[in-house]
């Protein structure tokens, strides 16, 4: 069993209180997941910086593995919402994507066969 301490959500590390006797988990009282404690979590030495790499790499692996951006997107928003919920108890969140047009350095007017040719030779996540 793990050292009573050291007890956390494995979902979103809200620390916790031992199970009663003979119940083989606690629910989170914060974002309500049921963990059991069957093994104890690994310390992490994870910084921000480190934390920014990892999901840009795994950002980058979803997209060779063919993940449609529009999924990766709707996943990444999520995890957002969710980790922004946790960072203000008691609130309703939602994260939304707004489209502001083109940018400034972008020409306003194209044409569509420039626009597939740009495309084309475009190496998408590299």
């Amino acid at each position: 069993m793990q050292n009573l301490e050291m007890l956390r959500c494995t979902n979103c590390g809200t620390p916790l209180e031992p199970p009663v006797k003979g119940v083989f988990g606690v629910i989170c009282p914060v974002c309500q997941l049921f963990n059991t404690f069957g093994a104890p979590l690994p310390d992490s030495d994870l910084t921000a910086e480190v934390f920014e790499a990892r999901l840009g790499d795994l950002v980058a692996e979803a997209r060779a593995s063919s993940i449609p951006a529009d999924v990766i997107v709707h996943i990444l928003r999520d995890e957002l919402e969710f980790s922004a919920e946790l960072a203000n108890h008691g609130r309703d969140l939602y994260v939304q994507i707004i489209d502001l047009g083109p940018s400034i350095s972008q020409p306003l007017r194209r044409s569509q066969r420039d626009e597939n040719m740009r495309l084309r030779g475009r190496v998408v996540g590299g």
